[in-house]
């Protein structure tokens, strides 16, 4: 009983803190232009909590850098391009951390009233600047979602919002 007690304790673990996303990178469709690129920059700068947005237009991305300290919204950065006339094509954001996190398949943590479930990953320890990528139908294309729907099945406490990542 106790064995499972701390497995269940280690499996979900909250992060407060130094730990803070950093950074995230948007791929966005249907950037074809200069005028398109300023859109989506602008409607990211918006966000309370971004530093800094450098979009690039040849590989139709962009990097945006958040505020220390400062509470992320993953939803808002989607909307934010959404709210451009554009869609998102991936996203992805690192997390800092100073905590070794050992990830494996369904492995849970809770930041900023959120939860975070790893799918389709190998079993292992990360620590420091953790990249890692969102996925659902608001994150990335449809095409690609379909690949990995079936899959997702939240295994996260606490009835906060889930978000499903792989590394």
């Amino acid at each position: 009983m106790k064995t499972l007690l701390l497995i269940i304790l280690t499996a979900f673990i909250s992060f407060s803190g130094k730990a803070q996303f950093t950074s995230a990178e948007l791929g966005v469709d249907g950037l074809t232009c200069s005028a398109c690129t300023r859109s989506v920059e602008m409607s990211l700068r918006k966000l309370d909590f971004v530093k800094d947005v450098k979009m690039d237009l040849d590989n139709t991305k962009g990097v945006i850098t958040f505020k220390t300290g400062s509470n992320i919204s993953i939803e808002k950065l989607a909307k934010a391009v959404i709210d451009a006339g554009f869609s998102v094509r991936y996203m992805q954001a690192t997390f800092k951390t100073d905590s070794v996190m050992h990830v494996s398949d369904n492995y849970c943590f809770a930041y900023n009233n959120a939860n975070y479930q790893f799918v389709k990953v190998t079993s292992s320890d990360v620590k420091n600047d953790v990249v890692m990528k969102f996925i659902g139908k608001e994150f990335q294309e449809s095409k690609e979602y379909k690949k990995w729907k079936e899959g997702l099945k939240p295994m996260c406490n606490g009835g906060k919002n889930t978000y499903y990542v792989t590394l």
